[in-house]
């Protein structure tokens, strides 16, 4: 009720276009930005897995295609491009999605390191590749052309870095598992946090216009 010169009259909510209430209601929506990697970091996570998956496929079964030995060699030349320019580009120009960290700590911690291992076995495995195919006396060309030799002739060497490349794979390979994971069982069908679902290429949030 308002009083005025010249009488008195009820107030409604159509008087106060904006209510008070209103003005402390938080706020449930996020731009994409804030929920989603940057396409480049997207396009490097999914060209990544796809090259990873085809020099397993090619390692664990050499006769699939023809030369399937020299493009296994050329893929993981690849990847050892590749993720240099992906750790560029992630603490240069990159975008991380905010997301909830309510994880405990040890979970970040874990996550963390996983990831950094993660980047680590991607370089490791290849140049240990590139170390084997040198010390046993065989040339190594990407895509036919002649790469520059890492490491002398040495057949005892090369059958140990050989040894050294089988577990470093392998570790990688448990480790893409277990991210994989992660990614599906516990952040997409336990927390529901959306973590999976910021790496989905072309993806859109509802209630948020492209």
């Amino acid at each position: 009720m308002v009083m005025t010169g010249f009488g008195t009259r009820m107030t409604s909510s159509l008087d106060c276009p904006y209510p008070q209430e209103e003005e402390n209601m938080p706020s449930n929506t996020h731009s994409t930005t804030d929920q989603s990697y940057d396409r480049v970091s997207i396009a490097f996570h999914w060209i990544t897995v796809i090259l990873i998956l085809a020099i397993f496929v090619l390692a664990l079964f050499p006769g699939l295609v023809k030369g399937s030995i020299a493009l296994h060699k050329s893929l993981g030349l690849t990847v050892l491009a590749l993720v240099p320019l992906r750790l560029l580009w992630r603490f240069t120009a990159g975008r991380q999605p905010r997301h909830n960290g309510n994880d405990p700590a040890i979970l970040r911690l874990a996550a963390g390191g996983a990831h950094a291992a993660l980047y680590l076995l991607l370089l490791v495995t290849p140049l240990l590749g590139w170390m084997f195919v040198d010390a046993k006396g065989m040339e190594l060309s990407y895509f036919g052309i002649k790469m520059p030799a890492l490491a002398l002739y040495d057949r005892p060497f090369a059958w140990m870095v050989y040894a050294w490349k089988s577990w470093v794979a392998y570790g990688l390979l448990a480790l893409i598992v277990a991210h994989a994971g992660a990614a599906i069982g516990y952040h997409a069908i336990i927390r529901r946090d959306g973590v999976l679902r910021s790496m989905i290429p072309g993806r859109r949030l509802p209630g948020v216009s492209a």
